[in-house]
């Protein structure tokens, strides 16, 4: 269903597959009936040797850019320097399975050296677990070679000739009514003019920049806060809430907690209405990174794509440093941690592969300050080797068994953690609750880890994908008697929308820019 290249761009390796056959002759499950996996590397394709071509050169061989192509017609153009020809049918792809570590081979460092038995933290744990240093790099000024090459060209662009439909002209610009009608305008299919899209981000940009990586906030006696889960891209959905919860304000602060964007295909739409509510409110309005605002995921599940349709391509190069930009996490009133994914992860860090959750181990020994987090880097992509606490913070997931395990979520590098985990987290940093997003719970919010230290997941986006038939809600906190009480849920069913399907720009959707034919 989804191919990606190595750093290099060279070679295909298998990133999503259906691993199930749905019905006899599914095309959608025949790799999965003849023994493909997930990792697994193309080979050849009708006899011929591609291990070594580029990446696009080997997707124009196998015509594989439109999800069950049954009818073998080459629907999009080729993308390769070798001009290849899509392959005769019928025609034999052989795989191969990597010898190296699927991270590694997507250009990340090796895992490490294995770990030594005779400590007996890891007397249980297999004989081919690895070890490595966990190591967080320190923050320096962000800074973006390609918004600052932008800033130029967004000056050279045309003033839009048409008053017809939503505008951005600055700050001084937008309202709370004014960022409403922008939202009608954009589910009536109007979208705001290439000029002003660019200089909104670009200012949302110069205020992400300057905040830390763990941001503070301070919610006053008898105010209140809404954190607000996944979102997806999903408008209409997004739309309804902010009918609940209420416009962003000094009395009613909103904390954005990650994946705005992907799947969903208004993910243009719902990322410039955040970006709009940050500039107008920016000491009100807080969002934190997801593992959907990075480049390989909005490559793949849409963002990218819808992008270059809605837009230009060249605009994906400063949502990828917007998104860097982003802070990972927040802390409300010195009591409530707010982050997509979870905490630290094991220290050190040992990984092996294979998922058995009746394995856990207790992995860290110092907890990570909230001191540490704020003044770490993040302004790069998530890679366990390079920056583990980022990877944390975005991928990781609470589980029931006490201690660490391994994720089966992508590749190496990935945790869930326990209750005792989550609650020595929170006992050194003074926290009385964990706020995190990333699952999608079917009452849209979800106690992972119970009691006086609780974890609580938090998913706004209903019916996710169009078929989880799961509610959404977001999470209430308000400050009496100078402490935060709740949270309170606001619930919400999915919304009616146009029939337009999530992932429509995903790569081998629909819409995406790969499949389109010119007229």
């Amino acid at each position: 269903m989804a191919y990606a290249p190595s750093t290099s761009g060279k070679g295909a390796m298998v990133w999503e597959m259906n691993e199930k056959s749905r019905y006899p002759g599914d095309p959608q499950g025949q790799a999965w009936v003849a023994g493909v996996k997930q990792g697994f590397l193309v080979k050849s394709v009708g006899g011929v040797d591609v291990s070594n071509y580029e990446f696009w050169d080997i997707m124009d061989m196998m015509d594989d850019k439109i999800k069950d192509n049954s009818a073998g017609k080459f629907q999009s153009g080729g993308q390769g320097t070798m001009g290849n020809k899509p392959a005769e049918l019928p025609v034999a792809i052989e795989y191969a399975e990597l010898k190296v570590d699927k991270g590694e081979w997507l250009g990340m460092e090796s895992t490490g050296d294995k770990v030594d038995m005779r400590d007996a933290r890891f007397a249980d744990l297999p004989s081919d677990a690895t070890i490595k240093e966990y190591r967080i790099p320190k923050a320096v000024p962000i800074a973006s070679e390609v918004v600052e090459a932008l800033r130029g060209y967004v000056a050279s662009l045309p003033e839009p000739s048409s008053a017809d439909g939503p505008r951005y002209k600055g700050k001084a610009s937008l309202s709370g009514d004014s960022i409403k009608a922008m939202i009608q305008d954009f589910k009536v299919g109007k979208l705001l003019p290439l000029k002003d899209a660019y200089q909104l981000a670009i200012d949302a940009f110069d205020i992400l920049k300057k905040e830390k990586t763990l941001g503070r906030v301070t919610v006053p006696e008898g105010k209140k806060v809404t954190v607000v889960g996944d979102l997806h891209g999903q408008l209409w959905d997004f739309d309804f809430m902010l009918g609940l919860a209420g416009l962003p304000a000094a009395d009613n602060q909103f904390v954005f907690n990650g994946d705005f964007v992907d799947r969903g295909p208004w993910s243009v739409e719902v990322v410039f209405s955040l970006l709009a509510f940050k500039v107008w409110q920016p000491d009100h309005v807080f969002m934190n990174r997801g593992n959907h605002e990075a480049e390989m995921a909005n490559h793949f599940y849409g963002f990218f794509g819808e992008l270059e349709v809605k837009y230009e391509k060249k605009m994906t190069e400063l949502f990828a440093d917007l998104f860097r930009a982003t802070p990972l996490c927040h802390v409300i009133n010195n009591e409530a941690f707010v982050v997509h994914g979870g905490i630290p992860g094991p220290d050190p860090r040992v990984w092996w592969k294979g998922i058995d959750n009746q394995i856990s181990f207790d992995g860290r020994n110092l907890q990570i300050s909230l001191d540490e987090i704020e003044n770490s880097d993040r302004f790069m992509e998530p890679n366990p080797n390079l920056n583990p606490l980022m990877v944390d913070l975005l991928w990781s997931d609470p589980k029931g068994k006490e201690g660490y395990g391994p994720s089966g979520r992508m590749s190496s590098g990935i945790y869930l953690f326990g209750p005792d985990v989550s609650k020595n987290f929170m006992v050194h940093n003074k926290l009385r609750m964990v706020l995190r997003s990333h699952e999608v719970k079917a009452q849209g919010f979800r106690y992972d880890h119970d009691g006086e230290y609780p974890l609580i997941t938090i998913f706004s986006a209903p019916n996710y994908v169009d078929k989880a038939g799961n509610l959404a809600a977001v999470a209430v906190l308000t400050n009496t008697g100078s402490q935060l009480q709740g949270p309170e849920f606001l619930q919400y069913a999915a919304q009616p929308h146009p029939d337009v399907p999530s992932g429509a720009y995903a790569v081998g959707g629909p819409l995406h820019p790969d499949g389109l034919v010119e007229a």
